[in-house]
């Protein structure tokens, strides 16, 4: 059994309107684990320090917008799905080295299976961002089968740059094409 971590956190930029503390600390109370999840605004600028400070404390957590694929990058191992995303949601330390997962992918795969089992998988998807969330909702689209996944980002480079890590993914550039015809529309943004 792996020791408590020495503090649980989310690590984003901006943080503050998160619900993630209230619920995650309610179910630690119901746990009855002697730990409490605290949100941490951290500016880019203030990340790898940051990121220091955590490891060397310990500390377990989330990533949430614009860290995502920078704490990646960050870890020291991440788990298949983090590595094909190229982003995490979910780190710990480990022997003093601070490792990520994804679980944005599964969470995914479970929405669209208790909510649109029956979607066409021949039709288009459409995915609004280009971030670490566009690219663990990729995933798991490919993953269940969908062959058409059009996106559309702030810029059309950086959804380019996306769509070349996937096979079933193609940028569009007009916002109004990406969405016609789609059989979802997923706002990643």
């Amino acid at each position: 059994m792996r020791p408590l971590p020495g503090r649980l956190v989310l690590l984003g930029h901006p943080v503050s309107h998160s619900l993630s503390p209230a619920f995650q600390n309610a179910a630690l109370r119901r746990a009855a684990l002697p730990l409490r999840y605290e949100a941490l605004d951290v500016p880019p600028e203030s990340l790898d320090a940051t990121l220091d400070l955590l490891v060397g404390e310990g500390t377990w957590g989330n990533v949430t917008i614009p860290h995502k694929e920078r704490v990646a990058r960050r870890c020291t191992r991440v788990t298949e799905i983090a590595n094909r995303v190229g982003a995490v949601n979910t780190f710990w330390v480990e022997d003093g080295a601070l490792v990520g997962d994804n679980t944005d992918v599964g969470g995914f795969l479970e929405l669209m299976a208790s909510t649109s089992p029956d979607l066409d998988r021949a039709k288009p998807v459409a995915v609004l961002g280009a971030g670490g969330a566009a690219a663990a909702t990729i995933a798991a689209l490919e993953q269940a089968g969908f062959g058409d996944i059009r996106i559309h980002g702030r810029t059309s480079a950086r959804a380019a740059a996306l769509c070349a890590r996937f096979t079933a993914a193609r940028a569009v550039n007009d916002l109004a094409a990406v969405v016609r015809g789609a059989t979802l529309v997923v706002n990643a943004t």
